[in-house]
């Protein structure tokens, strides 16, 4: 009998902490039972899990039952990894009941529950109050929230109690984040144009699982001082417009420089997202005049988010960028160098059957563009010290960093200086990172050096004057004198 007894025992103790979808464990009483007034600890591991696939599952990967030990998590889960700042709740009776304890768990992904009396529980996991460290958030969960009743007995007898001998339990959870990308010219993460040439900006998120237990969703978008805010504005969710109900939008006027966009979801709306879900924003924008030339004209995008709303993270992609470049040119004397002023010329493209146009205000160039006509080309004329220049011209090519790649253009001459032949070939130049500034990304900008366009002074045979007196002077006296010796001869 007392063996069937035990036998007895035995079999209700290892039935006694069965966890279901909802991780519940039941415990069973004992002809030997606890007393009334006892207490019992719970302590709860929070496994970080690269994914759910077969749980939650008393067996281990390790072929281990659970059954409330304290568990080797490498071995049983095949992970080491664990959760810290997930906050838990403890609630009497039900999901809703009193909360009796609650608290964050630590480094080591452990809380502990302490001085429980014996009864029914529910351990929920509270993301909103959650500090999950790094990135990521907590994601698709198993075993939570997670029905205990107290205490819970031992397959081998008794029942767990505190301290060293209390039982353990495992909600596992894997984590995620929404993901962060921005490009140009729908593809690139480096672009190239003339000042004023509108491109297009394009951030895309793609949401992640748990999406919609987030709190907080925001896309922060600031420009570089070089770029200007052109419109053209979209808010998308899988390709379809966004209702502007479902967020808030700052957002400047056009032709703003140094701007800042904000897209804010709604609570409400970040609550019907699914983990797959694509949001995307784009917009217009132009390199202007403040642009630095030759180098990175930065356009920077963070996503903002979080399921606590007093613990916002924040994340950034590689950001895109737009640069142009230019040339600085001084007309000289072949001979002596000469500084020539007055000197015109048009800019052509490599293939020279293009003409550069101009658009300049207040002094400063906000739009350049290549026509086909010679005649409404921009005309670029050498100052008193011979310097002219041509800015905002793009370089190199598609997806390539400011720092690498050149292009090739012409200057063709319209009109010499005074006393000067017209240069009858044009004259190629290339634009790169260095060819307006030595370094372009210095703290003390420093041009580079001028490239010369020489020109040969005309030279005029005279006609007239005393050259052509001395000559006929020394002509009429050796006509004298031959005919003097030719008299003396005869006779």
């Amino acid at each position: 009998m007392k063996k069937i007894t035990q036998l007895l025992f035995t079999t209700f103790a290892a039935l006694s902490l069965v966890f279901s979808a909802l991780g519940s464990v039941t415990a069973f009483a004992q002809d030997n039972a606890p007393g009334t007034d006892d207490k019992y600890d719970v302590v709860l591991t929070k496994v970080k899990m690269p994914n759910l696939d077969g749980w939650p599952n008393q067996t281990g990967k390790d072929g281990t039952v659970y059954t409330g030990q304290e568990l080797n998590i490498g071995a049983y889960f095949e992970t080491t990894e664990t959760v810290q700042g997930a906050y838990f709740e403890v609630h009497k009776g039900s999901v809703d009941g009193e909360i009796i304890e609650d608290g964050l768990t630590d480094a080591d992904g452990n809380i502990t529950f302490t001085n429980l009396a014996a009864g029914k529980y529910f351990i929920v996991e509270n993301k909103e109050k959650s500090e999950v460290s790094g990135n990521e958030e907590l994601a698709n969960s198993a075993a939570v929230p997670l029905e205990i009743e107290l205490p819970v007995f031992k397959a081998d007898g008794g029942w767990y109690t505190t301290g060293e001998d209390a039982v353990h339990v495992y909600p596992k959870n894997t984590v995620d984040k929404p993901t962060i990308d921005k490009v140009v010219n729908e593809k690139d993460k480096h672009g190239t144009a003339l000042i004023g040439e509108t491109k297009t900006f394009k951030v895309s998120s793609v949401m992640p699982e748990g999406i919609a237990d987030y709190k907080v969703l925001k896309f922060d978008d600031e420009f570089s001082k070089g770029l200007s805010y052109q419109g053209n504005l979209k808010v998308q969710l899988n390709d379809a417009d966004i209702d502007t109900n479902n967020y808030t939008l700052t957002a400047p006027s056009v032709g703003t420089k140094n701007a800042k966009i904000t897209v804010a979801f709604t609570k409400a709306y970040i609550a019907t997202l699914k983990a797959g879900d694509e949001i995307t924003i784009s917009y217009d924008a132009t390199i202007n005049e403040d642009a630095v030339l030759g180098a990175e004209n930065p356009n920077d995008v963070k996503v903002v988010y979080g399921t606590n709303p007093s613990k916002q993270k924040e994340d950034t992609p590689e950001n895109p960028e737009l640069h142009t470049g230019g040339k600085r040119f001084e007309k000289v004397d072949k001979a002596t160098s000469k500084k020539l002023s007055d000197a015109e010329f048009v800019v052509t493209n490599e293939a020279g059957d293009r003409y550069l146009k101009q658009t300049v205000s207040n002094d400063a160039v906000i739009k350049n563009e290549w026509i086909s006509s010679k005649d409404d080309a921009t005309v670029f004329k050498s100052d008193e010290s011979g310097y002219f220049e041509v800015i905002g011209l793009p370089y190199g090519d598609a997806d390539q960093a400011a720092e690498y790649g050149e292009t090739t253009y012409k200057i063709v001459e319209t009109k010499a200086p005074k006393d000067y032949a017209l240069l009858q070939q044009p004259i190629e130049f290339v634009v790169n990172s260095s060819s307006y500034y030595e370094d372009p990304t210095a703290v003390v900008l420093k041009k580079s050096d001028s490239q010369e366009v020489k020109n040969n002074k005309v030279t005029i045979p005279q006609t007239g004057g005393i050259g052509s007196i001395i000559v006929v002077a020394v002509g009429v006296v050796l006509a004298v004198v031959g005919l003097f010796v030719k008299r003396r001869v005869t006779k």
